[in-house]
């Protein structure tokens, strides 16, 4: 999980880089995004904007690389892994 204000700064570039890329953050699909950009500490924080405007073209590939790294995921993964072998 990521510090408190890790979070925090990597939160206020996405809302500064929505900003400049007009979304709209109420919109529950940008809130998404901006939230995986967020929590994805692969993505470097520099590199957000970036990321965020991909999102519109490929929303699959941001959502998927958080989703990776949530926890929930990565309990499941291993259990599903036991049933395939």
């Amino acid at each position: 999980m990521l510090a408190e204000t890790c979070l925090q700064t990597r939160l206020q570039e996405a809302k500064r880089c929505a900003r400049v890329l007009e979304l709209d953050i109420s919109q529950r699909n940008i809130q998404a995004y901006v939230i995986a950009c967020v929590t994805d500490t692969d993505i470097h924080v520099d590199k957000i904007g970036e990321v965020l405007g991909q999102a519109l073209a490929h929303p699959s590939r941001v959502l998927l690389g958080a989703f990776e790294k949530s926890e929930l995921y990565q309990t499941v993964r291993p259990l599903l892994n036991e049933d395939t072998n």
